[in-house]
C-alpha cells in the first residue's frame, strides 16, 4: 500500500519537513546526522521517534508509514528496539553525561543488531554537558555506515558550533493560526476555551495550548495576574506571595509572567492595544506600562529569562527563592 499522506504519528504542521526528509531517504540522500529546532511544543521528540521507527521498519509505505506487522514494528512499539537509541537526561538529573555519550559511541562502532539503520535520538541536545559534546564529536566527524544521529533542541544556538556544523539542520516552524485553532478544537471538542487566545498564550505551539488547556492555565492566569496586581499596588508582600506560589508549576508561572512582561513592553514600545496578548487585561497593562520606565522593564524582563533558564538547567535549584527573587525585583523596580 502507498500513499503520500505522512504517518498518523506526524502532525499537520510537520507534513512538509517529513516529506522532504523521506523522499532524501529514499533517493538515497539521506544525512547521517541532523539537529531538530523550534520552539517547545511543536512536537520534534515524537517527529524523531517516528522518524527512527520508520527508518527501522522493513516493509514502509512509500510515504513512510510504519508496516506495524514486521519484527522491528513490534520491537518499537513495545520500545525494546536495540537498534533506537533514546538517549535523555538520567532520573533526577538535567544533565545527558559524558557517560551516556560513550554508550553511544560504543554503539555506533558495532554492526546493528538486527542489520538495518542504527538510530540515536538527543533530547534534549543542549542538556549535554561539554565532555558530553566533545565525546559525541567524532561521531559525527566520522559517521559509521546505517547509523543516524537525531538531536533535539529548542535552543539549537546554545549548542557547539562544532556540533551544529556536522548536523543537517530542520527547523519547525509555528503552524498558521487557523491551521493551529482547527487542530486544537479536534482536541478539545467539549471545551469552552478561547483557543486563539490559548494559542497565543502559548507563542503559537499547539501541543504547549493543549497542554496548559489541560492545566486550567485560565485560571491560574487569573490568580497570578491578580497577585501581581496585588504586588504592584504595595498590597502584599512578595516573600508571602513566593510561598503561596511556591507549589505551582514554575515554568508555567514564569511563562505567564514573561506574556504579561513583553505586553508591558509591547504597549510601552508601540502605543498600539491591538498587539497585546492577554487583551483581556488591556487596561492594567496600559496603565502599568505607562508608570513603568522603559529601561527598567527592559531589566526585569532579563532577569526573568535567566529565572526561567536557570530552571530549565537546574534539577537541585531552590525554586522558592528564584521566585522570591523575582518578585522582590518587581516590587523594586514598580516602587520607582
Amino acid at each position: 500500500m502507498t500513499s503520500s499522506v505522512p504517518p498518523d504519528k506526524v502532525y499537520p504542521w510537520q507534513a512538509t519537513a517529513w516529506q522532504q526528509l523521506w523522499q532524501a531517504r529514499q533517493q538515497g540522500r539521506f544525512a547521517h546526522a541532523f539537529l531538530f529546532v523550534g520552539i517547545g511544543g511543536l512536537g520534534k521528540k515524537q517527529f524523531a521517534q517516528t522518524l527512527g521507527n520508520a527508518l527501522l521498519c522493513s516493509q514502509p509505505s512509500e510515504a513512510g508509514g510504519q508496516c506495524g506487522s514486521c519484527h522491528a514494528c513490534h520491537m518499537a512499539a513495545a520500545k525494546s528496539h536495540p537498534d533506537l537509541m533514546m538517549i535523555e537526561p538520567e532520573e533526577d538529573s538535567k544533565t545527558i553525561t559524558i557517560d551516556q555519550i560513550r554508550q553511544v559511541v560504543k554503539n555506533v562502532n558495532e554492526t546493528s543488531m538486527q542489520g538495518g539503520y542504527r538510530v540515536i535520538i538527543i533530547h534534549p541536545a543542549t542538556a549535554m554537558n561539554i565532555n558530553a559534546a566533545n565525546a559525541l564529536l567524532k561521531t559525527l566527524e566520522e559517521p559509521t555506515p546505517n547509523t543516524v544521529i537525531i538531536l533535539v533542541s529548542d535552543q539549537g544556538s546554545r549548542l557547539p558550533a562544532t556540533i551544529i556544523s556536522r548536523c543537517q539542520k530542520i527547523t519547525f516552524t509555528k503552524p498558521s493560526q487557523s491551521e493551529a485553532v482547527n487542530w486544537l478544537r479536534s482536541q478539545l471538542p467539549n471545551e469552552k476555551v478561547d483557543l486563539q487566545l490559548l494559542l497565543k498564550l502559548a507563542e503559537g505551539a499547539p501541543l504547549k495550548a493543549l497542554l496548559w488547556a489541560d492545566k486550567d492555565l485560565f485560571t491560574l492566569r487569573k490568580d497570578l495576574y491578580h497577585d501581581v496586581h496585588a504586588l504592584t499596588e504595595g498590597a502584599i508582600d512578595p516573600l508571602q506571595l513566593a510561598a503561596k506560589w511556591q507549589e505551582l508549576d514554575q515554568l508555567c508561572v514564569v511563562d505567564l509572567l514573561l506574556s504579561w512582561l513583553t505586553d508591558l513592553l509591547r504597549f510601552k514600545l508601540t502605543q498600539d492595544e491591538s498587539k497585546l496578548v492577554n487583551s483581556d487585561y488591556r487596561a492594567e497593562i496600559v496603565r502599568v506600562s505607562v508608570a513603568l520606565l522603559k529601561n527598567n522593564l527592559l531589566a526585569y524582563i532579563d532577569e526573568i529569562q535567566a529565572a526561567r533558564a536557570n530552571l530549565v538547567a537546574s534539577y537541585n535549584l531552590n525554586k522558592q527563592l528564584v521566585i522570591e527573587n523575582v518578585l522582590i525585583k518587581w516590587a523594586q523596580y514598580v516602587s520607582r
